[in-house]
C-alpha cells in the first residue's frame, strides 16, 4: 500500500493526496512512548533532542517553525555560531527514520508535513473532538458510548514522555485534560444508562489516579452510592480532600454536594414522620407472595393482587403491577361486579400516572367515575385522584373546582378508613394551593395530611405527601425544605421506592437551584434523571432533565443544557404528557437557544 503526499493542495491544513510523489506508509507515535514505523517497520527515536525536535513539529504542524525557534528550544543555554549547523543535523538524522518528504524544507524554515491520520495524537485529538461534539449535540446512544470507548483506547499514555519544554508541557496538559474529559463523559452515559457495576469497574482506576479532578471523585462517588457502597464513597471523599490539601485547596462545591447527598441521614423522627414511608409488611415482597399463594378463597386471591400489585407500583417495577391489576379487572369484569371493576381501574389509572402518561390515566379515571356513578355514587376517592391528575398536568383551577365539590372529611374521627379518606382531601389541598401560588396554604395542609396518614392503623401512603410538604416550604422560602427533603430521599431509598426517590431528588433539585446551588442541583437532578430512566417513569425523567439543564444553565454550559432540555422534550412525548402550551413553547425555545 502507498500514501500518496503533494507539495502543492492541502485538505484541513495538511496534505492532500495526489499522485506527485510516492512514499511508503508510516505511523509516528507519541502518545505513552516515541516511536516511528516505515513499512510497518518500527525504528526508534533515539535521544532527547531527536525527541523534543520531533515533539515540537508535531504539535506546531502544520504551520512552519523557524530555524531560531527550534534551535532556541534545543539548545536554550547554548547560543552559538554553530547552532544554525547542529540543527540541520538534527533535522538530516530525524528525515532519515521518516519517510521520504515528510519533514518539508522551506524560506520560513521546517514543518512535519505528512496526512493527518499518521500522527496518532492528530487521530486521537480529531476522533475525541468528533465524540464529543456529538454528545453535547445531544447524541446519547450505544454507538456514542462505542465511540467513546474507542477514544479513549487510543490512550497509551503520557504523551511527548519524558520531553520537558514549556510548549510540549502546555500540549501534554491539554491533552490528558481532552482524555479526561472523553472518559468522564463516558462515565456518565454509563450511569445515565443504569450500568453502575459496568461504570465502577472502569472509573475507579482512572479516577484513582487522579485524586485532585474533582469531577471524577464526583462521578465515582455516585456509582459507589447507587450501588448502596456509600462507606466506600465517604472514603473516596476524604482521600480527595487529603490530595487537595496537599495542595493547600479545599474540595469545591460539587465534592461537597456529593458527599452531602451520600451523607443524607433523616433527623429525629418527629410524630408525624414514621421511619417508613409505608407500613413494612406491604413492601415485603415476599411475604406477600407467601400470602397470596395460602388464600383460600377467590376473595382472598384477588386481595393478595391488589396487595401485591400496589407493592411492586411502588418499587418502580410498574409492568408487572399493571399486569397484575389487568387480571383483578378481568375478574371482576367477568363477574359484573361494576363497582370493583371502578376501584381497580382507579388502581390502574394511579400506576400508569406515575410513568407519565397521565391522559391514558385520565381515560381510566373517567370510566372508572362512569361505572361508580352507575352503582353507589358516593366514593369520593375517584373524583379526588382525578383531582390530583389535573394538578399534575397543570390545570389546578380544574382540580379547585373538583375540591369544592368534595366536602371535607372530619379530621376528629376515629374510623381508619375516614383518616385516610381526610389524609387524601388535605393532600389534593396542598397541591391546589401549592400550584395556585399559595405555598403556605399549601404548607399547612400538607402537614395535617401527614399527621392523618401517621394515625395508628391507617395504611396511607406517606410518601408523595412528604414530598408535597417539602415542596410547598420550598416554594415559600423556607430553609426547614432541605430537612423534609432529606426525610423523603432518605425514607424512599431505605423503603426501595424507585418512583419516590426520583420524584423527591428532581424536587430537591429545584430547592438547589432556588438557594444558589447548580453544582448541587445537577447531582440530585442526575440522580432523579438515572432513577426515572431505569423503571420506565418518564413524566419524572422529563422533570430531572429539565432540572438538569437548569443547573446547566446557571453553571453557563448552554450546550449542555440545550442537549437536557431536548431530552426533558422527549420524554414528555414519550408519554404524551399533557403540557400546557407555553410550556412546550419554552422548553422548544430553551433548546434552540444552545444550538
Amino acid at each position: 500500500m502507498t500514501v500518496f503526499l503533494a507539495d502543492a493542495r492541502r485538505d484541513e491544513g495538511f496534505l492532500a493526496s495526489t499522485e506527485a510523489t510516492r512514499v511508503p506508509p508510516m505511523a509516528i507515535n507519541v502518545i505513552g512512548r516515541f516511536e516511528i514505523a516505515v513499512d510497518h517497520e518500527p525504528r526508534q527515536v533515539v535521544g532527547n533532542l531527536q525527541r523534543l525536535l520531533l515533539a515540537l513539529l508535531t504539535l506546531r504542524a502544520p504551520q512552519w517553525t523557524s530555524p531560531d525557534a527550534l534551535t532556541e528550544a534545543l539548545w536554550p543555554d547554548d547560543p552559538n555560531s554553530s547552532a544554525e549547523s547542529r540543527l540541520h543535523l538534527h533535522i538530516h538524522r530525524l528525515r532519515s527514520r521518516l519517510a521520504p518528504g515528510a519533514i518539508e524544507s522551506g524560506p520560513d524554515g521546517y514543518r512535519l508535513d505528512v496526512p493527518p491520520e499518521t500522527v496518532d495524537v492528530w487521530r486521537f485529538e480529531r476522533a475525541i473532538g468528533g465524540v464529543l461534539a456529538d454528545h453535547f449535540r445531544g447524541r446519547a446512544d450505544t454507538e456514542l458510548l462505542q465511540r467513546l470507548e474507542h477514544v479513549v483506547g487510543l490512550w497509551a499514555g503520557e504523551p511527548f514522555p519524558d520531553v520537558e519544554h514549556p510548549d510540549v508541557v502546555a500540549e501534554r496538559y491539554r491533552l490528558e485534560d481532552m482524555y479526561l474529559l472523553a472518559q468522564e463523559t463516558r462515565f456518565t452515559h454509563l450511569l445515565d444508562r443504569g450500568e453502575h457495576e459496568a461504570a465502577l469497574d472502569v472509573l475507579a482506576p482512572v479516577a484513582g489516579e487522579h485524586r485532585t479532578r474533582e469531577s471524577l471523585q464526583v462521578l465515582w462517588m455516585t456509582a459507589l452510592n447507587r450501588v448502596g457502597r456509600r462507606s466506600e464513597a465517604i472514603g473516596v471523599f476524604e482521600a480527595a480532600r487529603a490530595a487537595l490539601a496537599a495542595l493547600d485547596l479545599d474540595p469545591g462545591r460539587a465534592l461537597l454536594a456529593a458527599r452531602a447527598m451520600v451523607l443524607e441521614q433523616p433527623a429525629a423522627r418527629q410524630e408525624d414522620d414514621a421511619a417508613a414511608t409505608v407500613a413494612a409488611r406491604d413492601m415485603d415482597e415476599g411475604a406477600l407472595r407467601r400470602e397470596l399463594a395460602s388464600s383460600l378463597t377467590p376473595e382472598e386471591t384477588l386481595r393478595g393482587r391488589r396487595r401485591l400489585a400496589r407493592s411492586l407500583a411502588m418499587k418502580g417495577r410498574l409492568d408487572e403491577a399493571l399486569e397484575l391489576l389487568g387480571q383483578i379487572e378481568a375478574v371482576h369484569r367477568a363477574r359484573s361486579r361494576e363497582d370493583e371493576v371502578a376501584h381497580t381501574l382507579a388502581d390502574l389509572a394511579a400506576v400508569i400516572g406515575v410513568t407519565g402518561d397521565l391522559s391514558r390515566a385520565e381515560h381510566y379515571l373517567d370510566e372508572a367515575l362512569e361505572l361508580e356513578e352507575r352503582t353507589t355514587g358516593t366514593d369520593q376517592r375517584l373524583r379526588l385522584v382525578r383531582a390530583l391528575l389535573l394538578t399534575h398536568s397543570g390545570r389546578a383551577e380544574q382540580a379547585a373546582r373538583i375540591l369544592r365539590e368534595v366536602p371535607r372529611p372530619p379530621d376528629s374521627t376515629t374510623s381508619v378508613p375516614a383518616m385516610e379518606a381526610a389524609a387524601m382531601w388535605w393532600r389534593v389541598r396542598s397541591q391546589v394551593d401549592r400550584r395556585l401560588g399559595d405555598p403556605d396554604a399549601a404548607a399547612t395542609a400538607a402537614r395535617r395530611s401527614l399527621w392523618l396518614a401517621s394515625r395508628p392503623g391507617t395504611r396511607a401512603d406517606r410518601g408523595p405527601v412528604l414530598v408535597e410538604l417539602a415542596s410547598s416550604l420550598r416554594d415559600g422560602g423556607h430553609d426547614e425544605c432541605f430537612e423534609r427533603f432529606h426525610r423523603a430521599i432518605n425514607a424512599a431509598h431505605e423503603d426501595g421506592r424507585l418512583p419516590m426517590a426520583a420524584f423527591a431528588h428532581a424536587a430537591m433539585a429545584k430547592a438547589q437551584l432556588m438557594w444558589g446551588e447548580p453544582e448541587a442541583a445537577r447531582l440530585h437532578a442526575r440522580e432523579a434523571l438515572s432513577i426515572a430512566r431505569r423503571c420506565g417513569c418518564w413524566g419524572f425523567a422529563a422533570r430531572a432533565a429539565k432540572r438538569t439543564a437548569d443547573a446547566a444553565m446557571a453553571l453557563a454550559e448552554p450546550m449542555r443544557a440545550a442537549w437536557y432540555y431536548s431530552q426533558a422534550l422527549s420524554f414528555y412525548r414519550r408519554v404524551g404528557y399533557p403540557l400546557l402550551p407555553e410550556v412546550r413553547a419554552e422548553l422548544v425555545e430553551l433548546v434552540g437557544s444552545g444550538s
